[in-house]
């Protein structure tokens, strides 16, 4: 599950479910990863600064980014919903999880934008404080096991593909 105070809010967030599957009721925690839609989130604000040509990678690049397509995670919702067997914690994330500089990259390639900017660490730090740990500067490397293994198709696995339909450059 992790560390940290994200984490902790997940934790704290499943644990408050356990009286219902106590009772009987079939609980699903789903553990969304860094969701890719250009209406909102973290894809929203970095589609502004890679058209201007400011896109780059945060820090070293080097921290994994566990992400979703919005249609696989509707999707996932869907089945979450009307699977009967699944049940519990159920990481909704891309079976494919990136670097920051393979994202970047990535984004980049598909804007015909240059990634050579990177932002330094101590930056992220200054101005984002403590969160900047959990929210740039973290890896993440999630995978969907439990999906995976109950035979779940996902229609975007790679980055490319996913941004590549969220675009609208396929």
């Amino acid at each position: 599950m992790g560390s940290g105070f994200l984490s902790d809010v997940c934790r704290d967030w499943e644990r408050s479910t356990e009286a219902a599957a106590g009772a009987g009721v079939r609980v699903v925690n789903l553990r969304a990863g860094i969701v890719l839609s250009p209406s909102g989130g973290i894809l929203k604000k970095l589609l502004t600064l890679f058209r201007l040509g400011l896109g780059g990678k945060l820090g070293s690049g080097k921290q994994y980014m566990s992400w979703i397509s919005m249609d696989d995670l509707l999707y996932v919702i869907l089945y979450a919903i009307s699977n009967r067997s699944a049940a519990g914690p159920i990481n909704a994330v891309s079976p494919n999880p990136v670097t920051n500089l393979e994202f970047t990259r990535t984004l980049g390639s598909l804007l015909s934008r240059p990634t050579v900017l990177m932002v330094p660490s101590f930056a992220l730090r200054l101005i984002y404080g403590e969160m900047a740990g959990e929210l740039a500067l973290g890896s993440c490397r999630a995978l969907p096991e439990k999906l995976l293994k109950s035979g779940f198709d996902f229609h975007y696995p790679s980055l490319k593909e996913a941004l590549g339909h969220t675009l609208g450059k396929q």
